[in-house]
């Protein structure tokens, strides 16, 4: 360190020949003043000055943990944007494939071909499907089928699985079959006693079979008519031969887009609103499915806030960094002062070396942040089942102008500061910057801070509630550590222990210690906010799909069916769940007048979840398709299970909008005891001695149409009108793939009324073969096969988990580089001191416990306030971003104290451990 003073001075010296008057050009007895900032000369001798100034600091280790702080900001950020950036875009491609494109518009009657025509004018990839339930016929047999016509272009995303061999493992082919060909699920085959390459009617349309389907890509978002049978696909062209699609004939169209590129989408999506209104919309993933939905909307915003911790807690590193290195400059600019250096070449060298120093670390950190990302990406090549895209140019942007924003708000205003440094500072070294200077640096790292969090969130309410949870916590802190700390002096042993010593210390180092124990806090607390929001978060999704969830939906089961069915299931060994009546019913007035719903249904009934019983497609709410009864009630048909599926059709998606004055029909229940996953948000539930002529409702249905406790509702159900009050409002967690209602009855309300029963079936892979047997023994019943959507969720989840958990990681090497600059911060002061205490007789066990009980003290207390931070910022995260109940952490409030308690005193000792190595007379001639 000695070394360091030497040098500083040699520097000063050659800044101020540099800018000295050369031999003979001035007047003898006169001195020229340092040449001004706009010459060209004295600036490229002030910049080889500045990178004399950045290599000795290099040497002397001054700069390498600024640099390293700087490295890590731009690696954190560089590589999680670029992870991030490829993984999202996998994750909405993967989920795109779950609708075979990029967006659907979707319909109970065909939609104007001037669609098509405009979207592929833009550029946009287009392909069509038709599906309807139809009878196959082979000479050996028949079965209801779930008929879809497709285009040549089908799929715009995703593959289908086919194979030669039912149930087999098939290979992914990019097309459909061509005309004149039809291919089936497995189950079909055995059912109809045919194999690939014989013939099946369709209507009157004979055609071969050519492949056996293993999966397709939208299997399950086509609604009833996609999910009432086994899949028989077939070509577009083929549909006018099979004459089975006839006026008034239940159908639905879809009409698929795809584009590489997001901009198309968007402005074909603004045009179909422009010119179509409410008639018909484009929706995509998100709408189509709530458990997808769910999924992606919890990772984004985890990603979203690692990202934001990452980047905030390199920030506080490189602030405390850069502001010991301004404070270990003071002698250093006194000196060029004295020697005639202006302010304003000093801002000129340091600016220098910041420049310089900021571009380096970005080349570093954009390149580390590359070999980060593909080593996350090499971890990951087992769990990550998708290709993943490559990616753009936007996160080294990111990570570029993070690293100047951290530079800009974080390091250079105390090094700008030193300008103000007075030249008598030389002489008295307890002359420092002016009060406003020293203020300086922390009204740009707060302002840093608001910027960063805005330009990470896009989002002004997130950053006013993180920037005044923040700004409360911070004032908590201070308090709480004030506090502590002014008491600590009547905690004490006897004079010379190391209890007193320490104690001593913190009290000495108050105003220092209150903003470590800030600092401390905040990086704990953050820590601790994502390991437990992490932990709540997957353990959430692993409740959501448990290994015993239902994977088939069985509708249309009479009373008298259910113990033949049970029965059917005991024999088999396959687990059978509870039964649930189902009733198609309407609102009809609300206290005797018509109801008056708001603008929109919330967004998770609008979303469309398949367990809520029924399509996620508007064609159900088609006033165009609809027949004399098309609000749901049974309709003529030629096949009693086709008459039972109209009757059975909801409405999830096409809710929103009321038809002809009226509001769609729902698939409504009853129930004495709460559902599971439901909880009474208002009023109260009926009970075991219930009464009939009351209802539940949903708490977002009920928000819709603005009803209160004690509403008098009347609905209109099998042609009879019901009357019930509202007796309590549900909150429905429609993401668990179980039954789920909006409206559930009292018993002995509509029971008498004629329903039909759901019931939920876990069948392996192999067992599926038994629904041909079911099929034929209880010829009535509908089948929804979803294994296919929750195989999809749950890979979905286990790539968000394993980017979640990763990135926690790079918040931790964030975390802990906050640290260590927190610690290297007070350095100095620790040498000084401890020179003087060894110089008086103080032994190197003294000293060095003493130092582990202040930092495990000031830990301690960090981990007591970052525990209570933690749990309070939980509560609002878990309540307010990602939709969950709060669970109080127990054990966190004696994990947290311990961990800071060990964290910080080890981080603490290892960092000063030096204080005992060094001669105390090369500390103390520092000093002189």
């Amino acid at each position: 360190m000695s070394a360091m003073r030497t040098w500083q001075v040699s520097d000063a010296r050659e800044s101020a020949t540099l800018n000295s008057p050369a031999p003979g050009s001035a007047k003898p007895g006169s001195i020229k003043p340092v040449m001004p900032l706009t010459d060209h000369k004295p600036l490229s001798n002030l910049f080889r000055l500045a990178m004399r100034l950045l290599w000795r600091d290099w040497q002397s280790g001054e700069l390498r943990l600024l640099f390293f702080a700087l490295v890590m900001a731009v690696t954190s950020v560089t590589g999680i944007a670029l992870f991030t950036d490829r993984l999202e875009k996998a994750l909405l491609l993967e989920s795109a494939n779950m609708l075979a494109a990029d967006r659907v518009l979707g319909s109970g009657r065909q939609p104007p071909e001037a669609i098509l025509l405009e979207a592929q004018a833009r550029g946009l990839r287009t392909a069509t499907t038709l599906s309807f339930v139809s009878m196959a016929f082979s000479a050996s047999g028949n079965m209801l089928v779930a008929a879809k016509a497709v285009s040549n272009e089908y799929p715009l995303r995703g593959e289908i699985i086919v194979t030669k061999q039912a149930f087999t493992r098939g290979v992914p082919v990019l097309n459909g079959p061509p005309p004149g060909e039809v291919w089936l699920e497995s189950r079909a085959l055995p059912a109809l006693g045919i194999e690939v390459g014989d013939s099946v009617f369709v209507g009157e349309a004979e055609l071969r079979v050519g492949n056996i389907i293993i999966a397709e890509p939208d299997r399950q978002q086509g609604g009833m008519a996609d999910n009432a049978g086994p899949r028989l696909m077939l070509n577009m062209a083929d549909v006018d031969a099979t004459n089975v699609v006839q006026l008034g004939s239940r159908v639905s169209y879809r009409y698929l887009f795809a584009s590489d590129a997001a901009a198309p989408l968007d402005e074909f999506e603004q045009w179909v609103g422009a010119n179509y209104e409410d008639q018909y919309r484009l929706r995509n993933v998100r709408d189509e499915s709530a458990e997808i939905s769910d999924a992606l909307n919890k990772a984004e915003s985890f990603l979203l806030l690692g990202s934001l911790f990452a980047v905030l807690l390199a920030g506080v590193a490189i602030a405390l960094t850069a502001k010991r290195y301004s404070e270990r400059h003071f002698d250093y600019v006194a000196i060029l002062k004295t020697l005639g250096c202006t302010s304003s070449q000093i801002s000129f060298i340091y600016l220098s070396v910041q420049v310089v120093l900021g571009t380096i670390a970005i080349i570093v950190g954009s390149i580390l942040g590359w070999i980060v990302h593909q080593g996350i990406l090499q971890l990951l090549s087992s769990i990550l089942l998708v290709e993943l895209p490559p990616a753009g140019y936007q996160p080294f942007v990111i990570g570029s102008l993070t690293a100047i924003i951290c530079l800009l708000a974080f390091a250079l205003p105390p090094l700008l500061a030193l300008r103000e440094t007075p030249p008598l500072r030389v002489l008295r070294k307890d002359i420092g910057q002016q009060k406003f200077s020293a203020n300086l640096p922390y009204a740009f790292g707060i302002f840093g801070a608001i910027l960063l969090v805005f330009w990470y969130s896009q989002d002004f309410v997130l950053t006013t509630v993180l920037v005044v949870a923040v700004a409360g916590i911070a004032v908590l802190l201070s308090v709480v550590s004030w506090l502590l700390l002014h008491s600590s002096g009547s905690v004490g042993m006897k004079a010379g222990s190391a209890w007193k010593l320490a104690m001593t210390a913190a009290r000495r180092r108050r105003k220092q210690n209150i903003l470590q124990v800030m600092v401390f806090s905040v990086t704990i607390m953050s820590l601790l906010i994502l390991t437990l929001l992490r932990t709540d978060l997957i353990d959430d999704w692993q409740a959501q799909l448990p290994e015993n969830t239902p994977n088939h939906f069985m509708m249309n089961i009479s009373q008298s069916q259910i113990a033949g069915i049970e029965n059917f299931f005991a024999e088999k060994g396959i687990v059978g769940n509870t039964f649930f009546p189902l009733i198609s019913a309407r609102v009809t007035t609300v206290n005797g007048s018509q109801p008056d719903p708001q603008e929109a249904l919330g967004s998770d009934a609008e979303g469309g979840s398949l367990t809520e019983g029924g399509s996620s497609l508007d064609e159900e709410a088609d006033p165009a398709n609809a027949t004399p009864d098309a609000d749901g009630e049974a309709i003529a048909a030629t096949d009693a299970r086709t008459e039972v599926a109209d009757a059975t059709q909801e409405n999830a998606a096409g809710e929103g909008n009321a038809v002809g004055g009226r509001l769609s029909r729902r698939q409504v229940t009853w129930a004495e005891n709460v559902p599971a996953d439901n909880l009474i948000t208002a009023g109260t539930w009926w009970g075991q001695d219930s009464q009939p002529g009351y209802v539940s409702i949903e708490q977002e249905y009920a928000d819709w149409l603005d009803l209160e406790i004690g509403d008098q509702l009347e609905f209109e159900v099998n042609q009879q009108t019901i009357s019930a009050e509202v007796s309590s409002f549900r909150s429905v967690r429609w993401d668990n793939m179980q039954p789920n209602f909006f409206i559930i009855f009292s018993p002995g309300t509509i029971d008498h009324l004629g329903a039909t029963f759901l019931s939920t079936v876990l069948m392996e892979r192999e067992q599926k073969i038994f629904l041909n047997d079911l099929v034929r023994q209880f010829p009535t019943i509908v089948v929804f096969e979803i294994d296919a959507l929750i195989e999809q969720i749950q890979t979905i989840i286990a790539q968000v988990t394993s980017a979640i958990e990763l990135i926690s990681v790079l918040v931790l090497v964030c975390g802990g580089l906050v640290l260590l600059s927190c610690v290297n911060a007070t350095l100095d002061e620790r040498f000084h001191e401890n020179a003087i205490l060894r110089t008086l007789g103080a032994g190197k066990k003294l000293i060095l416990t003493s130092l582990f009980i202040e930092f495990a003290s000031i830990g301690a207390i960090a981990g007591v306030i970052a525990t209570l931070g933690a749990e309070g910022s939980l509560y609002y995260l878990q309540e307010q971003v990602f939709e969950q109940d709060f669970n109080f952490h127990y054990w966190v409030w004696l994990a947290g104290p311990m961990l800071g308690m060990l964290i910080i005193a080890g981080l603490g000792v290892y960092s000063t451990r030096q204080v005992v190595s060094i001669s105390p007379l090369n500390v103390l001639r520092r000093v002189v």
